[in-house]
C-alpha cells in the first residue's frame, strides 16, 4: 500500500526517479542514513525540541520507518537518539497529503520541478481550527534521487515571523522491490 504521496504521484503521474517511487510505494519499511540539522534562533530552537524534533548536528546517524495503521502511514523519524513521529494520510476531499504531528495537521501537495519532487505546505490547522498564514509552517521541502541511487532529502519548515525552525538533509538507501 502506498503511502500519501505514492498515492498522489500515481494520480497525478508525475514522473519521479525510481528510488523516490521505491520509497513511496513501499508502504513500510526501515531505512538508514546519515543526515546534517540546522536549526534557526533561539525560539525556533525551542519550538523545534518541544515538537520532538533534534538539536542542530552534522552527520548524524539516521533512520525513518513507515508503518501502515488505519487509513495512512506512521512515520518514525530518528536523529541518533532523538525519536519524532507523525501520522500522515491522504486527503481525498482536497488530494493531497496531511501529516499530522500532535495536534497541527499540515495538508501538502507535490509537483516536479526538473528531478526533483518538491513538496509545498498547502495549508494547517491546529486542534483541527485553520491556522492563519502568519502561523502556517513554510516548506521548502525536496526529495531526490541521489548519484549513487540512493533516496536525497531537504527538509525544511519555518514560520513568517521566526524564520527556520529545522532543516535536515541526507540520503538513506532504498532497496529494490522483490
Amino acid at each position: 500500500m502506498s503511502d500519501a504521496f505514492g498515492r498522489i504521484i500515481a494520480e497525478q503521474g508525475l514522473a519521479v526517479p525510481a528510488t523516490v517511487a521505491r520509497f513511496h510505494v513501499a508502504g513500510s519499511g526501515r531505512y538508514r542514513g546519515r543526515a546534517d540539522i540546522t536549526s534557526g534562533n533561539l525560539l525556533a530552537r525551542l519550538i523545534v525540541r518541544l515538537a520532538g524534533f533534534p538539536a542542530p548536528g552534522r552527520d548524524v546517524d539516521f533512520e525513518i520507518s513507515t508503518t501502515p495503521h488505519g487509513g495512512g502511514h506512521v512515520w518514525t523519524r530518528r536523529f541518533g537518539t532523538r525519536k519524532t513521529r507523525s501520522y500522515l494520510r491522504y486527503d481525498s476531499r482536497h488530494a493531497c497529503a496531511v501529516e499530522q504531528f500532535g495536534p497541527v495537521a499540515i495538508r501538502m501537495g507535490v509537483q516536479m520541478q526538473g528531478e526533483v519532487l518538491a513538496v509545498q505546505v498547502l495549508g494547517a490547522t491546529f486542534l483541527g481550527l485553520p491556522l492563519p498564514r502568519l502561523l502556517t509552517p513554510q516548506s521548502a521541502s525536496s526529495e531526490f534521487q541521489t548519484p549513487d541511487g540512493g533516496f536525497g532529502f531537504d527538509i525544511s519548515a519555518s514560520l513568517p515571523l521566526i524564520g527556520l525552525l529545522i532543516r535536515y538533509q541526507g540520503s538513506f538507501d532504498v532497496p529494490e522491490l522483490r
